[in-house]
């Protein structure tokens, strides 16, 4: 597997998530790149590696977190999917609204019977913390309007980052 210009892809950014310093091993067989999360002060890191199975036409694209190791996200590809860095960038960004929406809908915890047990993490209404799903709640929330008010919230944030 060669990618044609591989170094070019240094500074793809989206959704705040840049890419950094490519490289690649010496028989362009895996390549590698860092990952930085520039939406916050102290930025956190991933490691992206492209690899290819042993003479397979399957190309593995892994994100997982550099200080963990924890896998964030992977994909299987093929040589058509990373053909171009335009190509490969759509397979980039994919993969990082896979993690986003990963990360937003773990947050939602699912009983025995399928119906919402509550968002983990309090979210913030007019100074109010409310956690959904609780009894204090005259409202009873579906998983339907749990991932509107995600919806919602998710353009609020891409509202205040645009400014």
């Amino acid at each position: 597997m060669k990618i044609q210009g591989w170094e070019k892809i240094s500074g793809y950014t989206y959704k705040g998530y840049s890419i950094v310093n490519p490289i690649h091993d010496a028989n362009e067989e895996v390549y590698y790149a860092t990952i930085l999360d520039l939406n916050h002060v102290v930025s956190s890191k991933w490691d992206m590696v492209l690899k290819t199975t042993n003479g397979s036409d399957i190309i593995t694209f892994r994100i997982e977190d550099s200080l963990t190791k924890h896998l964030m996200a992977t994909s299987g590809l093929t040589k058509e999917n990373i053909r171009t860095l335009q190509k490969f960038r759509v397979e980039y960004e994919l993969l990082i609204d896979d993690i986003l929406e990963t990360t937003i809908l773990s947050k939602v915890t699912r009983n025995i019977n399928g119906g919402t047990a509550g968002i983990i993490n309090q979210v913030q209404s007019a100074g109010i913390n409310v956690l959904y799903g609780s009894s204090s709640l005259s409202t009873t929330f579906t998983p339907a309007h749990l991932l509107q008010t995600i919806k919602d919230l998710q353009e609020q944030i891409d509202k205040l980052n645009s400014k």
